[in-house]
């Protein structure tokens, strides 16, 4: 007998939307460990989807896959994240923040610079993506570079990965190649 692996998807975004209502606390138990009838109008309503038969099923069946792959703990009263979705709608904030482009450029290159050490290595590739993902360019072995400020968006990934004491920050007023970079930022000197 062949035992099958259950393949855990990522959450679309309704999904998504859904494990940050019950992160908020919105989403109370009905009878039987579902959403009673008004957080699921409440729900529709924030899905910007018709409050149908139909759409009701689906927002039931999502809350209900979601509490199976444990993402979502219950109690007596109401749903609460597990600290598997807790992680998870906290990744999805990071991947949500931006770096803010002011209308003026004030010529001051900021830079980031790490060493993270060996005990925390597996953290240093998803820490650099999320680097990547804010649109900084790389510099050097550790050093990454962006035209507008940034310490506040990097400060908030680097604590989620436990590696804040290992970042630095430096502006500078010139940097080595900075006609190319200013080229990839499109901004002028």
């Amino acid at each position: 007998m062949k035992l099958s692996r259950i393949k855990i998807r990522r959450p679309n975004e309704r999904t998504i939307r859904i494990l940050k209502m019950i992160g908020i606390g919105i989403l109370l138990l009905g009878i039987g460990a579902v959403p009673p009838p008004s957080a699921l109008g409440r729900i529709l309503k924030e899905l910007t989807m018709r409050d149908t038969d139909k759409n009701r099923r689906w927002v039931r069946r999502r809350v209900y896959e979601i509490h199976r792959q444990g993402y979502v703990r219950s109690d007596k009263k109401r749903y609460a994240l597990s600290a598997a979705g807790q992680r998870f709608v906290d990744e999805q904030k990071l991947r949500e923040l931006k770096i803010a482009r002011p209308k003026q450029w004030h010529q001051q290159w900021h830079i980031v610079v790490f060493d993270i050490p060996q005990e925390k290595s597996g953290v240093r590739i998803p820490f650099v993506r999320h680097l990547q993902r804010l649109g900084l360019v790389f510099y050097q072995r550790s050093v990454w570079i962006h035209a507008f400020p940034l310490e506040d968006e990097v400060r908030e990934i680097a604590n989620f990965y436990g590696v804040l004491p290992y970042v630095s920050f430096v502006i500078a007023t010139h940097v080595d190649g900075s006609a190319s970079l200013r080229k990839h930022f499109t901004v002028s000197a």
